[in-house]
């Protein structure tokens, strides 16, 4: 099996080598920073909704009216039909976007979601 390549840490000017994201130092502060899933607003209520969520929409790109979009799922720009792993703000909540409107959601597997976070500013 071939060794993935290091890369530097994703934190801006850390020089560590890692195989992905940030280094262990840079781990901590950015979840120190982030905050806990709860104190982001993803409680326990939430987690009923999108397990209710994910049930009627269990595609990889799937919004509220049951069409396939491509914006932020590479699988459906890649022509593939991903099993869904995560309910999805379209607008982030850090951004203004409406916690409970089913509009602003989104299926989206944890690559498709991560890539999408990493895009945003």
């Amino acid at each position: 099996m071939a060794l993935a390549h290091l890369r530097y840490c994703a934190e801006p000017g850390c020089t560590a080598k890692v195989r992905g994201g940030r280094c262990p130092r840079h781990t901590r502060e950015y979840n120190h920073r982030r905050g806990s899933a709860k104190a982001r607003g993803y409680d326990y209520a939430w987690s009923q909704y999108s397990k209710a969520w994910l049930a009627r929409h269990p595609t990889c790109g799937e919004r509220a009216d049951g069409q396939l979009f491509a914006q932020h799922s590479r699988c459906i720009r890649e022509g593939r039909l991903t099993p869904a792993d995560c309910t999805d703000h379209i607008m982030p909540l850090s951004r203004g976007g409406a916690k409970w409107d089913p509009l602003n959601h989104q299926s989206l597997c944890f690559s498709c979601n991560v890539a999408k976070g990493d895009r945003l500013p």
